[in-house]
């Protein structure tokens, strides 16, 4: 069975945080794998970083595609149908460019 080499990288958070920017990683998938089981291997590895506060959230894009929001510090996304979608729809030559972005504050209009 083929895999591919899933790329996430992070926003920062604040400029203590900028000091370990890009925070970029990089892991292995099956190619049946789906983004289900992306976000599981990362919130097993703690990659979100936490913020105080409640107000805040992070967006998992590939490419210009918004596939999971992630609201204050939880490690799982809010529930989506985009979840169950194979990694494989969304790759390039093997690749999938994962990216997340930090937003300071909820706005209810884009959730």
């Amino acid at each position: 069975m083929s895999e591919y080499l899933v790329t996430v990288e992070r926003d920062s958070v604040c400029m203590g945080d900028d000091v370990n920017a890009p925070h970029r990683y990089r892991f292995k998938l099956r190619s049946d794998a789906d983004f289900n089981e992306v976000f599981a291997h990362l919130a097993n590895k703690s990659y979100l970083a936490e913020v105080a506060g409640d107000s805040h959230f992070w967006e998992a894009f590939v490419d210009k595609t918004r596939l999971a929001i992630f609201l204050r510090n939880n490690k799982s996304p809010e529930p989506s149908n985009l979840l169950s979608h194979n990694i494989a729809n969304y790759t390039n030559d093997g690749y999938l460019n994962l990216t997340f972005r930090y937003r300071s504050e909820i706005d209810c209009s884009i959730i």
